[in-house]
């Protein structure tokens, strides 16, 4: 079963949400990993570049692939759906 172009999201920090779509998958000592192209990620991109240059090391590309318990996939319509039901 392929999960290219999957909707999925992520929590990273203490309860930040990534949502993007899963646009590679590969398997790797028996787990299969995503590579994924999150969707308005200024604020994790601002954060890696500044721990980046703070650690003065070189950013390594595997970060990008994600091990496929480490995501969650959802139905974005389902999930708006309840969340329109939230009040505030």
């Amino acid at each position: 079963m392929s999960f290219i172009g999957k909707p999925v999201y992520k929590i990273w920090a203490t309860n930040a949400l990534r949502f993007g779509n899963v646009t590679a998958e590969k398997t790797k000592d028996g787990w299969k990993y995503v590579r994924v192209d999150w969707k308005d990620d200024e604020a994790y991109e601002m954060d890696i570049e500044r721990v980046v240059e703070l650690r003065n090391v070189k950013y390594d590309k595997e970060h990008e692939w994600h091990r496929i318990d480490n995501v969650k996939f959802f139905d974005p319509l389902k999930m708006t759906n309840t969340l329109g039901k939230l009040k505030s």
